[in-house]
């Protein structure tokens, strides 16, 4: 048998066999366990009419999250934002702890790490800003 009917004899099992084995490779992979590290912003919603931020909250938290390899892939920086909603909030500091419960992940994918855990707003009514009590 000539190395051209070898290469050639049941050409379309070996195809099938070669796609089957990048699947399989490709599924194994995926499923491995991996971490990526995001610096997501911090968005201050609903500021009470007459209020003003008066201490200086961390504009990003940073988040390590793991997970399969192929979840943590689609992950995008530009999708998550963790909102502070000020909706309730009266003068004085409001403490916002459990961010990861403010940062939406996919199914298969967690938060093993968040850098600050708590963030403290200071609210003061307008106009008294920066001036001594």
């Amino acid at each position: 048998m000539s190395l051209h009917e070898l290469l050639t004899h049941n050409l379309g099992l070996k195809i099938m066999s070669l796609f089957l084995a990048v699947v399989l490779w490709l599924f194994v992979a995926a499923e491995k366990d991996s971490e990526i590290f995001l610096s997501i912003p911090v968005v201050i919603a609903n500021l009470p009419a007459g209020l003003v931020v008066a201490n200086r909250p961390p504009s990003r938290i940073d988040v390590k999250f793991a997970g399969p390899k192929i979840l943590l892939m689609s992950l995008q920086r530009d999708q998550h934002k963790v909102y502070l909603d000020m909706k309730d909030a009266h003068e004085g500091t409001t403490e916002f702890p459990g961010l990861e419960r403010a940062v939406r992940i996919s199914e298969g994918v967690r938060i093993t790490r968040i850098s600050p855990a708590v963030v403290d707003v200071t609210l003061v009514r307008e106009g008294t800003a920066g001036k001594g009590k």
